[in-house]
Order: C-alpha cells, then sequence, then structure tokens
C-alpha cells in the first residue's frame, strides 16, 4: 500500500502550490474526524440514556408485582 503512494508523493512535489492543497485536505479529514468523533459520541450518549430508561421501566414493572 505505501508503495503506491510514492508515485502521488512524487506528483504532489512537482504541482505547483502543492502546500495549499495538501493543507486544504488536511483541513477537510481534520472537520470529517471531528464530525465522526462528535456524531459517536453522540450515538453513545443517546444509547446509554435508552439503557437506564430501559432499566427504570424495568425496575418499575417488576415493583408492581
Amino acid at each position: 500500500m505505501i508503495r503506491l503512494l510514492y508515485p502521488l508523493i512524487i506528483s504532489m512535489a512537482i504541482i505547483p502550490e502543492a502546500d495549499k492543497h495538501l493543507e486544504n485536505l488536511q483541513s477537510v479529514a481534520q472537520t470529517t474526524r471531528m464530525t465522526v468523533k462528535n456524531i459517536k459520541d453522540g450515538m453513545d450518549g443517546f444509547h446509554s440514556n435508552v439503557m437506564d430508561f430501559y432499566r427504570i421501566i424495568n425496575e418499575e414493572k417488576y415493583k408492581r408485582i
């Protein structure tokens, strides 16, 4: 896999303003990473709240019996 990147790296060195393009790509990658992290954290929090709610409902159900 790494060997396939060598031609890309060499061609990027030849392209004018490659640094600017790489900075833009880095910014997009960081934004995507943070978005995925936020979505994952939100889903984990939702799952935790649902499990707590389910536990409370079950406790109430068994208290009535």
